[in-house]
């Protein structure tokens, strides 16, 4: 079983489609970013779940990206066992992401 998070960005292509910029461009930033972050938030011990995590820009076009992390385990550590707390890296990740998203809309969509 993988984990991933994708960025749904339907409801902003209205918005988007009338300013001049890269939506694209920012999207594939943010997930590079998100994969970056939580590669070294991952547990280690063999090291298998971090090198697990990937950009999936296969739909791309449509306005999505994934971060995955394609290890059988990933979602048991992430979200927890009845047996094992949780372990988040995937979330917080997101998370830190959130703020820096904001401001690439606006400087790379938004242009002066």
């Amino acid at each position: 079983m993988s984990v991933s998070v994708s960025v749904d960005t339907t409801k902003l292509n209205e918005i988007i489609a009338k300013l001049p910029g890269n939506r694209d461009k920012i999207v594939r930033a943010a997930a590079f970013h998100i994969l970056g972050n939580a590669i070294p938030r991952a547990p280690y011990k063999t090291g298998f779940l971090r090198g697990s995590g990937r950009v999936n820009e296969d739909y791309a076009s449509s306005g999505f990206v994934n971060v995955e992390f394609t290890a059988e385990y990933a979602a048991y550590v992430e979200f927890g066992t009845y047996k094992m707390a949780a372990r988040p890296f995937l979330k917080p990740a997101v998370e830190a992401e959130a703020t820096l998203l904001t401001q690439r809309i606006k400087d790379g969509l938004i242009q002066k």
